[in-house]
């Protein structure tokens, strides 16, 4: 189970602003995280291996966190043994069936014995769809027990350790934490005037210890009254940590 969510800034100070459109402005910013996701399971186990440490760049689909899987083979093949042995019994019901219509339509069935047999047809086709959704149903969470990455990712914490047990019953716990690797945002907060003209996809200047690189906005968001919060991205570079200092440049 995957959720977003996303750091506040502190410490944002408004540098030095212009009215857009007329000159450059600068605004001393933050680095944060791109898309900081908290990553759970929504099973229950018990944690057999934790591949990944904090700090850690891992490819999309990496495994993070592994639980034993034993109980959900276990079920997965008795689901699938259930379901071969009603596939038997679902042709035998309906070669009976076309069997019942071919007599009857020679008049040696009468309409009773035509309908028991497709009323049992019918209960067995139900049983079987039953136990084709159990063996689904199983496959499903026999996937979910390898924890992945859901895209190339920074590992920022992980907070399970193998032997651990987990519930999903109510909440499902966070395991790992993770970001984009490949890219960094900026925060700045900017008065009503000052975010005016700006839009979705603008593309910024971001300035990070005397290296300027090109940023593209990826969010405008008004937490409070009078106040809004940009969000600039840029490709991460290394040495860059969320909470160094960092300048937004708008044209």
């Amino acid at each position: 189970m995957i959720f977003n969510s996303r750091n506040m800034t502190l410490g944002l100070v408004l540098c030095f602003a212009a009215p857009h459109g007329t000159q450059a402005a600068e605004f001393d910013a933050n680095l944060v995280w791109s898309d900081r996701t908290a990553l759970s399971l929504p099973i229950s186990g018990q944690i057999k291996e934790v591949h990944v440490r904090a700090g850690q760049n891992v490819s999309v689909g990496a495994p993070l966190v592994s639980l034993d899987a034993r109980h959900l083979d276990a079920r997965l093949a008795e689901a699938r043994a259930g379901l071969k042995a009603l596939e038997r019994k679902r042709a035998e019901a309906e070669r009976e069936a076309k069997r019942a219509d071919e007599l009857y339509s020679r008049t040696v069935l009468s309409n009773v014995e035509l309908e028991r047999a497709h009323i049992e047809q019918q209960r067995v086709e139900g049983e079987f769809q039953q136990a084709r959704a159990r063996v689904q149903l199983a496959e499903t969470e026999r996937s979910y027990t390898p924890l992945k990455a859901p895209f190339d990712a920074r590992v920022l914490e992980v907070r399970v350790s193998a032997g651990e047990s987990i519930s999903a019953a109510m909440q499902a716990p966070t395991l790992v934490d993770v970001a984009r690797a490949d890219s960094m945002d900026a925060a700045v907060m900017l008065k009503p005037n000052e975010a005016r003209g700006l839009k979705l996809g603008d593309k910024l200047a971001l300035e990070v210890e005397g290296q300027r690189v090109s940023a593209t906005i990826t969010a405008l968001e008004s937490p409070r009254e009078g106040g809004y919060r940009l969000l600039v991205r840029a490709p991460a570079h290394p040495g860059w940590l969320a909470g160094m200092r960092a300048k937004v440049i708008t044209p």
